[in-house]
């Protein structure tokens, strides 16, 4: 035998038996790994630490945010950062004296809504710069609607039904597509003086009943004209006040929401 079949014998020899190792050496560059379905490639260190964090603060959020972002619903100071919030339900300062959102003190709304609050903004912000739009509550889920419904048993359904809708039917809070707000002062924690507060069960505080009000001198040509002020720019947001309570706003009626989206349970 040649001295070059002797060499040729013994490279495909050790090829045959390291073929196991050659092939074990073989590395698919990470950008070229399919992802499986709902999962991402992390292709490095400083990846895999950013997912983490968006992981961890998924695992911080409340139950209750998180059951507003699985609805679809956005965070409205995420759509406009210069709307104010203060979530009256996060706090005992309520008509019913009771957190009803625990740990959760942000408003949420259908996107669509959303975006509607935010023009109402600038139209505010066009007449006075100086102020802002201050939001007490949005979407809000029919099992703290039914507990609001019930802490008013004592009051006829008639009547009941003017300031708390019935969770049966569902409310437009339900839909994401309500909203309970007032206008103040960016720099101040005061809001403007509407004449009855926010959730207040009397008739001064119905918008229908603004002129008798006015004509007795229990609601002020201010005071009205602050309510006023604020229908004003939620027109100009596409929103309607009912006739029973000056902070409430609608985007649609209960028919249309009930159509375009699901009730938030």
């Amino acid at each position: 035998m040649s001295n070059k079949c002797i060499l040729l014998f013994i490279l495909l020899l050790l090829f045959a038996c390291n073929g196991e190792e050659v092939q074990e050496s073989i590395k698919i560059p990470i950008d070229k790994v399919p992802a499986l379905e709902g999962q991402e490639v992390w292709g490095n260190d400083s990846s895999f630490e950013k997912d983490q964090e968006i992981i961890d603060t998924v695992q911080e959020i409340s139950a209750l945010e998180k059951k507003m972002l699985a609805a679809g619903l956005v965070d409205i100071q995420s759509v406009d950062s210069t709307i104010q919030v203060d979530v009256k339900y996060a706090t005992t300062d309520n008509f019913m004296g009771q957190v009803l959102y625990p740990d959760y003190h942000k408003v949420y709304l259908q996107p669509v809504v959303a975006e509607r609050l935010s023009l109402a903004q600038k139209a505010l912000q066009k007449i006075d710069s100086s102020l802002t739009l201050l939001v007490f509550d949005g979407t809000r889920p029919r099992s703290v609607q039914q507990a609001m419904w019930d802490a008013l048993d004592t009051i006829p359904f008639n009547d009941r039904i003017k300031f708390v809708s019935n969770p049966a039917n569902g409310s437009i809070h339900n839909y994401g597509c309500a909203v309970d707000l007032t206008i103040k002062n960016k720099n101040s924690d005061q809001w403007f003086d509407m004449g009855a507060g926010y959730d207040d069960l009397r008739k001064i505080a119905y918008p229908r009943h603004e002129e008798q009000f006015l004509a007795s001198g229990d609601l002020t040509p201010h005071q009205v004209q602050n309510r006023k002020l604020l229908r004003q720019v939620m027109r100009a947001g596409g929103f309607w006040v009912i006739q029973t309570e000056w902070w409430h706003f609608n985007a649609f009626s209960r028919k249309k929401a009930a159509e375009m989206f699901d009730i938030v349970e």
